[in-house]
């Protein structure tokens, strides 16, 4: 099977509950993009178009075609077309887009390169993913940040390893990095220690962080300070869903359902299949909150995977703490659904791929709930 090999081949819309206005406190856009995650377009906006506060609901990955939506308080321009993105202006609100107004996000997949045993293996488990749902977990995309067997810059964070967490965020390739990234990462870890030097390769938003340390070699705290807060909490969010993932899977070990099992970038996911009445009644109505030292767990046996999860790293609950202070930066202990199930979940009849001679594609259209992930679907339609 084979996923994303088009940008068109994945496509997500964001569905909001606003109400649109001819007049409002906010200007509301409709963000068409491809090649580039939504962070990149937000950056974009802020140095070439003098953007400030945009506001938005979800994060959507740049491997896809993805319809989402932003605001920015008072007016603004009718449209902005660039190459990898599109913006349009579809009214007024009196409140900005946010987490608050997504209802759902609608999806229409392509999977390619199938086999006729793994287009059976579709038809015959869609009916039971669509009762039964799936584990909530995160995925790949979560994880950009990660460095894959480097280890998560919010750990290096927690350690108070400064000099660490800025050598992995700015001089480690990521899973996520194409090939020109990848090559400047690589120079910068060799040049590690010569700023001036770093300064000169770096990318222009992330030169500032190597001006500071030319001119103060030593003060890391102070260059980590100059990372974007919303990426810095983008680097804690990472680690806490790691860390979630590993419990939701630990958890349903516990509970002795039978599993499948599915590879992603940090490790391996284990799937139910059907998880009997009693685990499932348990299962859809569990929240789960993410680690930090203020987690409450009313599951105990969700607070004992989660407790498990953290000793294999290392931590308790009380030490997921930054040891420097920041607005709004913290590891808040927001809850997850264990599972999602998605909606209307569809199939069209398999067909000859024009891609891969031989070979059969289809496609599917669901909706989640905001914060589930489409890909993980896909795994579990694929798990072994």
């Amino acid at each position: 099977m084979r996923l994303k090999c088009r940008p068109e081949d994945f496509r997500v819309e964001e569905r909001l509950r606003l109400r649109l206005k001819r007049r409002g406190r906010y200007s509301v856009y409709r963000l068409e993009k491809r090649g580039w995650n939504t962070l990149d377009v937000l950056r974009e906006l802020e140095r070439r178009h003098g953007w400030r506060d945009i506001s938005r609901a979800g994060l959507k990955d740049r491997h896809a075609l993805a319809v989402q939506y932003l605001s920015v308080r008072g007016g603004g321009p009718s449209s902005i077309v660039e190459k990898n993105y599109r913006l349009r202006l579809v009214g007024m609100a009196d409140e900005p887009v946010s987490r608050d107004v997504l209802v759902a996000n609608r999806f229409s997949i392509v999977l390619r390169a199938l086999t006729g045993a793994e287009v059976e293996m579709v038809r015959r488990r869609l009916p039971v993913v669509a009762r039964y749902g799936f584990p909530n977990y995160y995925d790949d995309q979560r994880f950009g940040s990660a460095r894959h067997g480097q280890g998560f810059i919010a750990r290096r964070l927690i350690e108070g390893h400064y000099n660490g967490a800025l050598r992995l965020y700015l001089a480690t390739p990521s899973a996520a990095d194409d090939a020109q990234l990848r090559r400047s990462r690589q120079r910068l870890n060799e040049l590690w220690g010569d700023w001036r030097s770093c300064v000169r390769h770096a990318r222009v938003d992330e030169r500032p962080i190597f001006e500071h340390l030319a001119a103060r070699p030593g003060d890391f705290l102070g260059a980590v300070r100059l990372i974007p807060r919303d990426l810095l909490e983008v680097f804690v969010n990472a680690y806490q869903s790691y860390v979630w993932n590993t419990a939701m899977s630990g958890l349903l070990a516990r509970l002795g359902i039978p599993t499948l099992r599915a590879s992603y970038v940090l490790g391996t996911l284990l799937f139910y299949e059907e998880p009997g009445a009693r685990h499932f009644h348990f299962l859809r109505r569990l929240t789960i909150a993410a680690p930090g030292p203020h987690a409450r767990y009313r599951s105990e046996r969700a607070g004992a995977a989660v407790e498990e999860a953290l000793r294999s790293e290392g931590l308790r609950l009380a030490g997921l703490k930054l040891p420097f202070r920041m607005t709004g930066l913290f590891f808040k202990p927001f809850e997850r659904a264990a599972i999602a199930t998605p909606g209307l979940l569809r199939a069209t009849p398999a067909q000859a791929d024009d891609l891969y001679p031989g070979r059969a594609k289809l496609s599917l259209s669901f909706t989640l709930p905001p914060g589930s992930f489409a890909t993980v679907v896909v795994k579990r339609l694929f798990a072994e």
